[in-house]
């Protein structure tokens, strides 16, 4: 799905459950592991107890479902579940994971409580369901495997939440999930779609070493300290997402970000526009100047992609035309001087090169070459040396300049001149304070 798409997420904006919010439906009793497995393996619904120190190995060919129940150290000791797993509304405190653990179809975790826990060596070949899950303490996922869809649709993790060396083969949907502490994806492998959208981190957001292959969707996220974005891996068609994000900290180089904005890509530029002014705001912020200077230019490339344009009004096309020519590519919307430079050269040359070939309706009686005025050597000279006298003294260069049609282009070329002029005093002052605010700013850090 397209950020652009409007897209409604269930609860969105209300306060995640929590363990005490989570009712009981009668008093837990207490029952024996093995009575617990017993009952599980010929397929029984274990519910509204507690259980201390289940253990789970061998296989599973039956559905596990667990209900309301508590379980003290459950062990999964290298079991293998062939049907789905279920611990809706149960409270698993400090669960461990030996051996490798595979869950051949789903495993549901919806409104579980987890404390302390810490995921290893787990392959889960069908879905992953963690709405309403809370998690108690750091929550921790390492070296497992995701082969089908992973959601945590308004979970709530009360301490850092880290998953180190994971593969996810398809998306994964954290929308609207809640970190009291931070987030970290450490050299882990998402195959599709990541999706952050709604969700809030108080501290850091990590992707140190992650790949990314789909989209990044930080849209309508709060992420409250830094982002950490510019030690991920990306693949091919990786792109972002930043629509109404609340992020001030974002670390992200600029070239990481360049044609991988999702909504550009859709030429959404409406949206486009407002992602580029909060990385500005996220640039400035960190006083990272360039980067800074190129989010504003691409936010006023989606400004003018994104304004009516049409024939049956050709000043519209017009206006699009000059905009492109002067401000785009004569100087970057006066955040690069020398492109303004650049542009002018390429003027003066082009109008050189039409005086040149009409030399003769040029007033000049004295050639920098022997010869008549129309020999080659002395149309390229002369056309230069009147194009650049144009193009840096403005309308006093052509007083008495030509004579009939010849006047037109010195017009016009004055009038460039001037202008481009201009924009480029603009932009190199432009440019000048921000290295003078930078320098400051280093020397009362520094102090």
């Amino acid at each position: 799905m397209s950020p652009s798409e409007p897209e409604v997420i269930p609860n969105e904006g209300v306060a995640p459950l929590v363990a005490e919010d989570l009712p009981e439906a009668t008093p837990r009793a207490k029952m024996s592991p093995q009575e617990a497995l017993e009952r599980l393996r010929r397929g029984e619904t274990v519910q509204d107890v507690r259980v201390e120190r289940l253990r789970f190995k061998g296989d599973f060919p039956l559905p596990v479902r667990l209900v309301n129940v508590y379980l003290s150290q459950p062990e999964f000791d290298g079991a293998t579940f062939a049907a789905e797993v279920s611990f809706a509304r149960c409270t698993l405190e400090r669960p461990r994971f030996g051996r490798p653990t595979v869950f051949a179809t789903d495993l549901s975790l919806v409104g579980a409580t987890l404390g302390s826990a810490a995921l290893r060596n787990v392959t889960i070949r069908g879905r992953l369901a963690c709405d309403n899950m809370v998690c108690r303490g750091k929550f921790l996922v390492a070296n497992s495997r995701f082969e089908g869809p992973v959601r945590f649709w308004e979970a709530h993790f009360r301490g850092w939440t880290e998953f180190k060396e994971c593969e996810f083969l398809q998306e994964a949907d954290l929308r609207s999930f809640h970190a009291t502490e931070g987030f970290v994806m450490q050299r882990c492998k998402c195959a599709g779609d990541v999706l952050f959208r709604g969700s809030t981190v108080s501290k850091k957001w990590d992707g140190q070493g992650t790949r990314f292959e789909g989209l990044l969707d930080f849209s309508k996220a709060k992420l409250h300290d830094f982002v950490y974005l510019e030690a991920i891996e990306q693949g091919e068609k990786q792109r972002f997402a930043f629509v109404n994000a609340l992020a001030e900290r974002l670390l992200i180089r600029t070239e990481q970000l360049e044609g991988r904005l999702a909504s550009e890509q859709a030429e959404n530029y409406d949206q486009a526009m407002h992602e580029y002014a909060l990385l500005k705001r996220s640039f400035g912020a960190l006083h990272r100047f360039d980067q800074e200077d190129w989010a504003y230019y691409r936010f006023k490339v989606s400004q003018r992609r994104r304004a009516a344009r049409s024939w049956l009004r050709p000043w519209t096309k017009l206006n699009q035309f000059l905009e492109w020519l002067l401000l785009d590519h004569g100087c970057g919307y006066c955040t690069n001087p020398y492109r303004a430079v650049r542009t002018g050269v390429v003027i003066m040359l082009l109008f050189g090169l039409l005086y040149a070939a009409g030399i003769e309706a040029l007033h000049i009686d004295k050639y920098p070459f022997d010869g008549e005025k129309t020999s080659p050597m002395n149309r390229v000279v002369l056309g230069l040396f009147t194009s650049v006298s144009v193009f840096t003294s403005g309308l006093s260069g052509i007083r008495d300049a030509a004579k009939g049609w010849m006047n037109i282009p010195l017009i016009v070329e004055a009038f460039l001149g001037t202008l481009l002029w201009g924009l480029f005093i603009v932009a190199f002052s432009r440019r000048k304070e921000k290295v003078s605010g930078t320098v400051q700013t280093s020397c009362l850090n520094g102090s």
